[in-house]
């Protein structure tokens, strides 16, 4: 029987346990590793170790102790650094090497060589805790605040002038692991959320969205909702011929590739991007749009297979929202099983267990659900989201409905 190791504890690993499963046959030991005991994967998995995902040296340990043949992890970027890690000291297979997981997950060598492969993004700066300001002098705000290694958005500010620019470097250099801190302009126009899949060296499009932010946290860039189509124009030849630069700059082959960028008119602007699935169901999403089962492709790729996709347009709309609360304790969620019977909404995906303290609604960390609507026009699928928004709750230990309502309605397409 074979022994793999899943980093994180999430909704998205639970789908990737069960993917693992079905390709064993069941013939599998799934031990997960999360810092927080307080994941839904834990009831998934056969053994749970309770350790950072991030800690190389007690992943390593455990990993020898437990003989394990693969280490693995989906939908999340800094775990990616510790596969790698204790995939290389074990000998045993990874789709990614330490300098792949270092370029593809650190922002400042990700910027560094978009720039030297002409991969279009924002002019930026990169300062640790004894760089002069100054060097920021040749950037025009607003800018954008970001550690080069976290993740879920974490440390991430937007500021408009020099008075706010302190507070968001202190919460940067905060969240970053090796304290260093991108600046960088911030570029108007449409975010787009491109999902790929590279089969072998070539990038097959699969799923284009829009991303709504939450219009409260007008610092910070919390996605509320994923939709289909954008409503902005764009040209899928030039989107994948910015995948095709980054397939050859960063030596990609046979894996999923995320990129965030921003349109606006005939310019393309490169974000970030990662060379996995991206997080929030996004799987799910992919699957329902485009037809590829993209976890299941996924897990195929990292047992040494060659799959291959072809994409089909399933729906002509789609509308992802994630669920935000009021500060409380959540306690269940209400009408979410009636409106799938119903087929008001298609899916709906739990992230936070029940008992869990709510406390802000800043980060995709801080989501206590999503669910999925797709139909074949705008108005059907904005029909759908009002009537959805309007009976869906997420009750508190005192029953009471806690959901951020005015979060959804504010964001309608």
């Amino acid at each position: 029987m074979k022994k793999v190791m899943v980093l994180a504890g999430g909704n998205d690993q639970i789908a990737f346990i069960k993917e693992l499963r079905c390709f064993f046959n069941n013939e599998v030991e799934i031990l997960l590793v999360d810092q927080s005991t307080n994941v839904r994967a834990i009831e998934y998995s056969d053994k749970f170790f309770p350790v950072s995902t991030m800690d190389k040296q007690a992943v390593l340990t455990i990993a020898r102790s437990e003989k394990i043949d693969y280490i693995l992890t989906a939908c999340g970027d800094q775990p990616l650094s510790t596969m790698a890690y204790v995939a290389t000291q074990l000998g045993i297979p990874s789709y990614l090497t330490e300098k792949d997981v270092r370029d593809l997950t650190n922002k400042l060598f990700m910027k560094k060589k978009m720039v030297d492969n002409d991969i279009p993004t924002a002019k930026y700066v990169c300062l640790n805790e004894k760089n002069d300001e100054k060097s920021l002098s040749f950037l025009s705000y607003p800018l954008v605040v970001k550690p080069v290694d976290s993740n879920g958005s974490k440390g991430v500010k937007k500021v408009f002038s020099h008075a706010q620019l302190d507070s968001a470097l202190e919460e940067a250099f905060r969240y970053s692991i090796s304290k260093k801190v991108i600046v960088e302009e911030f570029k108007k126009g449409e975010e787009l959320s491109v999902d790929i899949y590279v089969e072998g060296t070539t990038p097959k499009l699969l799923l284009v969205t829009a991303s709504k932010k939450i219009k409260e946290n007008q610092d910070s860039f919390t996605i509320i909702q994923s939709y289909y189509p954008p409503v902005i124009p764009y040209v899928e030849k030039q989107i994948l011929d910015i995948a095709q630069k980054i397939v050859n700059s960063f030596n990609l082959k046979d894996t999923p590739l995320l990129i965030q960028l921003i349109v606006n008119g005939d310019e393309y602007n490169v974000i970030e991007f990662s060379a996995r699935m991206g997080g929030g169901s996004k799987y799910k999403l992919i699957e329902i749009m485009s037809g590829v089962d993209i976890m299941k492709v996924y897990v195929e790729m990292l047992m040494g297979n060659r799959p291959q996709v072809n994409p089909q347009k399933m729906f002509n709309n789609a509308i992802m929202s994630y669920v935000y609360c009021q500060p409380g304790i959540f306690s269940t969620l209400k009408n979410f099983d009636k409106l799938l019977e119903e087929k008001n909404i298609y899916d709906y995906f739990v992230y936070k267990m029940s008992n869990s303290k709510i406390e802000k609604s800043n980060t995709s960390s801080d989501r206590v659900a999503g669910f999925l609507i797709v139909g074949n026009s705008e108005e059907e699928a904005l029909l759908k989201l009002k009537y959805a928004n309007s009976k869906l709750q997420v009750l508190g230990i005192d029953g009471k409905d806690i959901m951020r309502h005015d979060f959804l309605f504010e964001e309608c397409l």
